[in-house]
């Protein structure tokens, strides 16, 4: 019974030997952090540095191409529209689900040029927009019923629950070149035109920029002192 027991505990020594030649878990762990050690790391001080230029170069990108490029020319259509066949303004005082369905309803575009116009893109509402390969002649018109213009989804203009606010014109001339032509209607509840200067809109960015450099450059600390 001892040579059985011998013989057991003979080969559970065998099983636990480790061949010389297979690294351990704390030598490859040693290894890998001796390489580490080894590899180059970034100062708290570079980083701030690097961090700040990525933030600063968008920024001064963006105000060079502004201040550089020249500015876009949009050439004026001669042109005036009229809408017939609207709602008054107390069909629009009702609540929104409750107006019933309206019929009719267009636009009339007059080309006051001595021109042809092509390639017309008419917008309504700056959502809706039509586009349309026949000319409108040089001291004409032409005639646009606000139920063909459509909406990126496929959705109708319908006036039942869309007031005509603006209309903008996109054509052709003759030289090639396009213009566009824009024209404003009074509503009910009229939209208040909000324009925000670009150089505050750079300046909005450039702190958020900021502030993200910032947390990024404490949690580094934070992370070299722990």
């Amino acid at each position: 019974m001892m040579n059985a027991m011998t013989k057991n505990s003979s080969k559970s020594e065998n099983l636990t030997e480790v061949p010389a030649d297979v690294p351990s878990e704390i030598d490859d762990f040693q290894y890998h952090s001796s390489e580490q050690k080894k590899s180059p790391q970034l100062s708290h001080r570079g980083l701030t540095i690097m961090l700040s230029f990525m933030c600063l170069v968008p920024v001064v990108t963006i105000l060079v191409l502004w201040n550089y490029l020249p500015p876009v020319f949009e050439g004026q259509l001669n042109a005036s529209v009229t809408a017939e066949n609207l709602p008054g303004a107390d069909f629009y005082s009702i609540d929104y689900y409750d107006r019933p369905p309206v019929e009719g309803g267009e636009i009339t575009i007059y080309n006051h040029s001595d021109v042809d116009w092509t390639h017309l893109n008419i917008q309504v509402n700056g959502n809706y927009q039509v586009y349309d390969v026949e000319p409108i002649p040089a001291q004409g018109k032409k005639v646009f019923e606000l139920s063909r213009f459509l909406n990126r989804t496929g959705a109708r203009f319908s006036l039942q629950f869309n007031e005509l606010e603006r209309v903008r014109i996109y054509a052709r001339r003759p030289t090639k070149d396009r213009a566009t032509y824009y024209q404003a209607f009074e509503t009910q509840n009229p939209i208040p035109e909000r324009y925000v200067p670009v150089a505050l809109l750079l300046g909005v960015f450039g702190v958020l920029l900021l502030i993200a450099a910032f947390i990024f450059v404490k949690l580094g600390a934070t992370a070299s002192a722990s």
